[in-house]
């Protein structure tokens, strides 16, 4: 009977977490990819996971078990009118407010009753299991782990196993399938619910004095036999009684319930936050966003384990040194090397969730609390899902959130007042003096006045959060006192390695900041770490076209062929940027650019910092919206020469070349017209992708990987590139067929076509930058 029990939440939680991934895939396209897109989505599903909770609350509050199961098993057939899961493709993103209440309709709609009526399984099957009699019901939490790692297999095995070998459509109907599967294995539970003896039929373990029961079977391995004789038990007891909650059995107090949203808060904002950080600020890597969610749930898994074997006390006592190490780097912005940097954050994050979710094991109530134990922990994670997702971007000008819920993890984070072991001892005499030293010193270096006005709503609420942790958890008031120094410092801190930062915005689709770069005369616009463009404040150099789009470089190489053929007279860009590319128009000619950010739009249009597009010598327009979206209003053979800018950045649109896509471009495009692709990425070869598509669409190539520059092009400004140009036939290139520098793309079949309904990413990432 366990395992029925064990299996029904292993796949509900699989479900759970595979048609997160699934639908994000679906969606994240409308939206250029951005992490913003990911992290609003799992709002989304934390909220529902928070109404599922709560239904399994209230139904099992309000109705006997057994009746309740009567309920619920009619429950498991109303989704059935809304598989297979799809997204309705009529709806289009707005095209300059705010998506995110757009985004969150739209999952609603497409997934919302579905995802619902899945979350309500981990509480309600531990619930029922509790009420079956067996031998282990008295403390089901052990059950939790099969969720948990169901949950984790499903974020892994999605871009690994699910994602290469199964087209979006086929996706939907194996989880549509499995649903089915799931509901089934769900009413056999039942079954054996309503069969088993009624609750004041059989006998309840009776609590000792100390308000642990006598036969405790939490630590009990699986196979016990439950006439173990009592001697045993009483080992069993004494060897785990450490991690026994002697209040479990008491009704749970407003301060504690408290702090099981405490608890589970911070790591859920800390899951966004390193998320974010680590796909805006360090590296764009596609399937990055699986990776902090799977340690996320793996701490579940261990902590809530039947016989925990972490070591929580040591991990409590490096955690303090973990978040000022990483909030001090997140403020000297230092972004290399990589492969230092991921490991480093994401093990602090491990060890700060293993802590936090150790507590809530620990804390953990007796069954009759069971499903508002789990209503509390879902309301923390619903709240840091809307700290960072919903609040962060309108509050903060950068992802300062982290660094935050770093500090304020640090100040609560405590060891028990009467714990005298050594690494308490450790804790309290050494790794938290130095930490919070390390970190009032680094504030103090790096304040500035200038900012006093700024972030003054985030301010106050991080205020608030930091006086609600005092109170829940009975910190001494010297705690409340440097945290409020901290988060105040924080907030003004402007050290950075990048350069003098002229100005900072925050939108939906990132972070973005234009600098004035050190290493020459020059205005930058970064979206992370991602350079968006470039150009130069001397005077002479003013007009000249630099990064990826050099003179020299392959986008200098084809506008010149064009100077002994006819200039193409229409010319659209999917990606503004600054505008670089407008320094190559012609009087003649007529320039449209496309844009899915409202910001980028504004910065390159500043004068203050840009004057690519005011400098055009062609009229020229900037269409706001989804490119793809917006690009199928033009007219049909409109344009002579169609660019492509999107992969600049390392997150790529993947719905911008698939079969569809390409087609689409090749209907706007005029007979003897171009399509040129810059596929310049660190994580990701592009190339056979494009290669495939040709291949299918029986379109002419040629290709262009400028890697090694000299270093004297750097210092000018100069950046490699990566270049694709498709056109209907090999004479639409001109004189750059006979250059040998270009040449056409490889044939090849180890890639298979991409279009709306597949594609995989994982088949074509490079090694860390390589």
């Amino acid at each position: 009977m366990i395992f029925l029990f064990y299996f029904t939440l292993f796949i509900s939680a699989f479900l759970l977490f595979w048609v997160q991934l699934m639908v994000a895939k679906m969606i994240l396209p409308l939206l250029g990819g951005a992490p913003s897109v990911w992290n609003t989505c799992l709002f989304f599903f934390q909220a529902a996971l928070l109404l599922g909770y709560g239904y399994s609350h209230l139904t099992t509050s309000w109705f006997s078990v057994r009746r309740q199961a009567i309920i619920h098993s009619i429950l498991l057939l109303l989704p059935l009118g809304f598989l297979p899961i799809s997204v309705a493709k009529s709806w289009v993103p707005p095209q300059e407010a705010n998506p995110i209440s757009w985004l969150l309709a739209l999952l609603l709609l497409s997934v919302g009753l579905p995802f619902f009526v899945v979350a309500t399984s981990a509480p309600l099957v531990q619930k029922w299991f509790a009420d079956t009699g067996h031998p282990a019901s008295s403390d089901p939490y052990f059950l939790y782990t099969a969720s948990n790692l169901g949950s984790m297999l499903g974020v892994l095995s999605y871009p690994i196993l699910i994602e290469p070998n199964f087209s979006l459509t086929q996706q939907s109907w194996l989880w549509a399938i499995a649903y089915g599967l799931l509901a089934l294995s769900t009413l056999v539970c039942a079954v054996f619910l309503w069969r088993s003896p009624e609750e004041g039929n059989r006998t309840s373990p009776q609590p000792t004095t100390n308000k642990i029961p006598l036969s405790f079977p939490a630590w009990r391995g699986w196979g016990a036999d439950k006439d173990n004789s009592e001697e045993e038990e009483l080992n069993n007891l004494a060897e785990n009684s450490k991690f026994i909650n002697p209040n479990s059995f008491l009704p749970p107090t407003i301060q504690q319930k408290t702090q099981w949203v405490l608890l589970s808060f911070l790591p859920s904002s800390l899951l966004l936050g390193v998320t974010t950080y680590l796909t805006t600020d360090i590296a764009a890597i596609p399937l990055l966003w699986a990776i902090p969610l799977a340690i996320y749930l793996l701490t579940f898994i261990l902590t809530f384990a039947r016989k925990p074997r972490l070591p929580h006390n040591l991990f409590g006592a490096i955690l303090p040194v973990f978040l000022a190490i990483l909030t001090i780097l997140f403020l000297i912005q230092v972004m290399q090397p990589i492969w230092v940097l991921f490991p480093l954050h994401l093990l602090g994050f491990f060890v700060a969730a293993c802590v936090f979710h150790g507590e809530l094991a620990r804390s953990r109530p007796s069954t009759k609390y069971l499903t508002n134990f789990y209503l509390w922990i879902s309301v923390g994670g619903v709240l840091g899902g809307l700290f960072n997702a919903i609040a962060a971007p309108l509050l903060f000008q950068s992802v300062l959130e982290y660094p935050l819920i770093m500090i304020l993890s640090l100040l609560l984070w405590q060891t028990p007042k009467d714990a005298d072991d050594s690494l308490s001892s450790l804790q309290r005499r050494f790794t938290f003096p130095i930490s919070l030293g390390l970190l009032i010193g680094t504030l103090l270096v790096g304040f500035s006045g200038n900012h006093l006005t700024s972030n003054l709503i985030g301010n106050f609420l991080a205020f608030s959060l930091l006086i609600i942790i005092f109170y829940s958890f009975n910190l001494h008031p010297i705690r409340l006192i440097i945290g409020l120094f901290l988060i105040f410092f924080i907030s003004q801190f402007s050290i950075g390695s990048l350069g003098g930062i002229l100005d900072t915005e925050r939108s939906f689709f990132g972070v973005y900041r234009v600098l004035n770069d050190r290493r020459g005369d020059y205005h930058s616009l970064l979206h992370g770490t991602i350079l968006h463009g470039k150009q130069s404040l001397t005077p002479e150099r003013r007009h000249e076209p630099l990064t990826y789009f050099h003179p020299t470089g392959p986008i200098g190489q084809l506008f010149k062929s064009f100077n002994t053929n006819k200039h193409p007279s229409r010319v659209a860009v999917l990606g503004l940027g600054v505008g670089t590319l407008a320094a190559y128009s012609e009087p003649e000619q007529q320039w449209t650019f496309y844009e899915i950010d409202p910001t980028v739009e504004k910065l390159a249009r500043d004068t203050r910092y840009f004057t690519f597009l005011q400098d055009s010598k062609a009229p020229l327009s900037v269409v706001l919206g989804d490119a793809r979206s917006r690009f199928s209003e033009a007219s049909d053979n409109t344009y002579n020469l169609i660019f492509m800018d999107a992969f600049s950045s390392d997150s790529v649109p993947i719905h911008l070349i698939t079969r569809e896509a390409i087609q689409l471009y090749l209907s706007k495009l005029t007979q003897d017209g171009l399509i040129v692709i810059n596929i310049s990425n660190r994580f990701l070869n592009l190339e056979p992708v494009l290669g495939a598509l040709a291949q299918d669409l029986g379109l002419s190539t040629l290709r262009q990987r400028e890697v090694n520059i000299s270093e004297y092009e750097r210092e000018i400004g100069k950046s490699p590139s990566h270049w694709v140009l498709f056109a209907r036939n090999e004479r639409d290139f001109g004189n750059l067929i006979n250059d040998s520098r270009w040449q056409p793309i490889p044939q090849t079949k180890q890639v298979p076509v991409w279009t709306d309904d597949f594609s995989n990413i994982f088949r074509v990432l490079r090694a860390f930058g390589a």
